[in-house]
């Protein structure tokens, strides 16, 4: 968004910014093919920007509730660097960005998230968020760079073909807090013994998330840990 459009050409792009998020929204690249989602006509999360948000009626899940649900305030958030893993079109990262962190950067396979992400960064003005797209079955520690102070993994494990390297993965990037998002086929016990095994410590089972429209979708187990 630049300073010479009017209030008119700025809502019009907004509209068409979001009605495109609904179109990618409805589903999602997977390793040889695409996952259409049983969700329709909604974007897949609501965030908040002062200049670009999506509500939460618009939406399927709500970043500012799993920020709650995690209890990650502005306080630790400040001046931090954040890595989310499985960005998606980067809604958890637009609402942290209202905390002022120093950094954030967001890995995503799905190259049309990547570019959705990116889109809303400039016309929001975001400046200090990166988006880019990632294979994490492929990538190795030294590809992302950090380490970051606060690492999220939301929904994904589930997702990737070798579950064992992306725990090893979070181990090598994690200085700090993690905050772990398993699906809802992953017993949460496997979890636990994983993350232990990586090296995590003060390792807390929050529950299970509860942002969800569709309530059959509120059994992603809910995971806090700590990488010294």
């Amino acid at each position: 968004m630049t300073q010479m459009e009017s209030p008119l050409n700025e809502a019009a792009a907004a509209a068409r910014l979001k009605d495109d998020l609904r179109r990618e929204s409805a589903s999602f690249r997977k390793q040889s093919a695409r996952h259409q989602l049983r969700t329709r006509d909604a974007i897949y999360c609501a965030f908040y920007t002062p200049r670009f948000s999506v509500t939460r009626e618009e939406a399927q899940r709500d970043a500012g509730q799993r920020l709650q649900r995690f209890g990650i305030v502005a306080d630790q958030v400040r001046g931090k660097r954040l890595l989310d893993l499985g960005c998606n079109n980067g809604a958890m990262l637009f609402q942290l960005s209202n905390y002022s962190p120093a950094r954030g950067l967001g890995i995503e396979y799905d190259a049309g998230k990547v570019k959705l992400a990116r889109r809303i960064a400039e016309f929001a003005a975001v400046e200090n968020l990166e988006f880019r797209v990632g294979d994490l079955d492929q990538m190795q520690a030294a590809d992302v760079g950090g380490p970051f102070d606060i690492v999220l993994c939301l929904a994904i494990e589930a997702h990737v073909k070798d579950p064992a390297h992306l725990y090893e993965l979070l181990a090598a990037i994690t200085r700090g807090n993690l905050y772990f998002e398993a699906n809802a086929s992953t017993p949460p016990d496997d979890v636990l013994a994983k993350l232990q095994q990586a090296g995590f410590s003060k390792i807390e089972h929050i529950g299970v998330c509860d942002d969800d429209i569709v309530p059959q979708n509120n059994r992603r187990p809910l995971f806090s840990a700590v990488m010294a």
